[in-house]
């Protein structure tokens, strides 16, 4: 009979509990062959036979590869999920303290878009912004010193908006922030104990 590893013993080497082991052989373990066994006819522990556990091992690694592969790409701002929230003066030249504040991921389009109805708006500031801080960033600019006209324009002191802006976004992360992981995060590559 080939050898086997108990599923404990996956877990323990993994550094993942038991549970996990359980559900990743149920969910993978059809696609990758496996056969769980149970170590004698008198013992309920689950096991794999040396090759099938490799694989395993092998899943994980590439899995953990894939998880820090994103979250590098993450701290790269690649894949941030950041846009930009951005002040546009819709019709400078006649309503100077008149803004349209939003947020877009492409703030090029977005200024297009824009132009297209009011041909000399521009771009006043716009800061590195996820979406779901659009909500806040908007109350925190607007909070003071404004009046809305409609939707996301409002009339004010320009100066003021930027500056009400630029307190926000100093408190808010951006791209290049990185968060440690925790040496118990499930996220953290898997040292090879072996």
């Amino acid at each position: 009979m080939p050898e086997t590893i108990r599923f404990s013993e996956l877990a323990k080497r993994l550094g993942v509990g038991i549970d996990t082991i359980r559900r990743t052989v149920a969910k993978v373990g059809h696609d990758l062959g496996f056969a769980v066994q149970r170590e004698s006819r008198s013992s309920k522990a689950q096991c794999l036979n040396v090759d099938d556990a490799n694989k395993l091992i092998r899943y994980f690694e590439e899995r953990d590869k894939h998880i820090e592969s994103t979250l590098t790409a993450e701290r790269a701002g690649s894949f941030s999920g950041y846009g930009f929230f951005y002040l546009i003066q819709l019709i400078p030249e006649l309503f100077p303290d008149r803004v349209k504040i939003g947020y877009s991921d492409n703030l090029e389009t977005r200024l297009r878009e824009h132009q297209t109805s009011a041909p000399t708006a521009r771009c006043i500031k716009s800061w590195e912004c996820k979406r779901a801080w659009d909500q806040a960033a908007m109350d925190s600019i607007t909070r003071t010193g404004c009046k809305l006209v409609m939707n996301e324009v409002y009339e004010g002191d320009v100066d003021g908006f930027v500056k009400r802006g630029d307190e926000f976004f100093a408190l808010m992360p951006n791209s290049t922030t990185t968060i440690e992981l925790s040496e118990h995060s499930p996220l953290r590559p898997v040292k090879d104990t072996a």
